[in-house]
């Protein structure tokens, strides 16, 4: 029986990648040059299956929401975890639509608040590093911010191992000026590139770490919580400022982008000091609105040793 299953799933996923062109340009692209308009009636139907149909991650987002907020009523969590399926839906028909959106629009619908505090590092010539969360919606923020900015940008990310989907999302947010990475690769292109022109780097922290024993540890959402200590080791390798940037939803399919300091010089500051300020401002926005963090992600997989 387990021969069976096994190959009956690796056939699927063989022949969901021999369809992934087909799906792209048959759905996906056609989708995507939706109106705004019928596209969020897409996603009241994605929301409808999503969450009362297939009930995706169901038992995952409850067991998260529970965890970080254990104050709460079964009632205010249940409230919560339908908010997030429904700006889920949104997520993902807003990024269908980011694949072949204008710059005008990316720029309307992802603005920046005070990009000034990072002019100013650009007059200095001091690159920095940008931590954010899967908050909101991050591909408008992917593909938004580098025609905003004065900095070289770059952006460290996962590849897909679907080559083809993978191939297409870098396409997408590299098509207005941001460079992507893979996160092996930044500190390859750092020690190459840094000093030939201010760089800002955008890196995503809020991702369960792969090896538990060499994480950072410290509290976050009423929970021991392991990071990934790369970005602080390279913001003092590199003398990198470090800022936290925070995506904020203003209504339906707009969102503003707010940076907060962290440090100007981390090699001044106490191991973890980075890391901790981070987990602080994104615990800060998520209270705000727990409805637009990811929480069908495994965030909580490891347990501290």
């Amino acid at each position: 029986m387990f021969l069976q299953k096994s190959y009956f799933w690796g056939f699927l996923l063989r022949m969901s990648k021999l369809l992934s062109p087909f799906i792209y340009y048959v759905l996906v692209i056609p989708i995507s040059h939706l109106p705004f308009g019928v596209l969020y009636g897409v996603s009241n139907v994605v929301y409808f299956l999503l969450y009362y149909v297939v009930g995706y991650r169901k038992k995952v987002v409850h067991e998260n929401l529970k965890n970080s907020f254990p104050h709460l009523k079964e009632k205010e969590i249940n409230e919560i975890k339908k908010k997030f399926y429904k700006h889920f839906a949104d997520f993902l028909v807003e990024s269908t639509k980011s694949l072949t959106i204008s710059d005008k629009a990316i720029k309307e619908r992802c603005a920046l608040i005070n990009p000034e505090i990072l002019y100013k590092y650009y007059e200095e010539g001091k690159d920095v590093i940008v931590l954010c969360g899967h908050y909101n919606n991050w591909e408008y923020y992917a593909v938004g911010i580098a025609q905003q900015m004065k900095h070289n940008t770059i952006a460290a990310y996962r590849p897909l191992k679907n080559k083809f989907f993978d191939r297409v999302i870098l396409k997408s947010r590299q098509r207005f000026g941001m460079k992507m990475l893979s996160m092996r690769g930044v500190p390859r292109y750092f020690a190459k590139n840094l000093g030939k022109e201010p760089t800002l780097s955008i890196m995503m922290n809020d991702q369960s770490p792969g090896n538990p024993k060499t994480a950072y540890w410290n509290t976050f959402l009423n929970q021991d919580t392991g990071w990934m200590k790369g970005a602080e080791k390279l913001a003092i390798k590199y003398d990198q400022v470090v800022l936290f940037g925070c995506i904020r939803k203003k209504k339906r399919g707009f969102y503003e982008v707010t940076f907060y300091p962290i440090s100007d010089d981390v090699s001044k500051e106490k191991p973890g000091y980075v890391l901790d300020k981070h987990a602080e401002y994104l615990e800060m926005v998520i209270k705000e609105h727990p409805e637009y963090w990811l929480w069908s992600h495994r965030r909580w997989k490891h347990k501290k040793a």
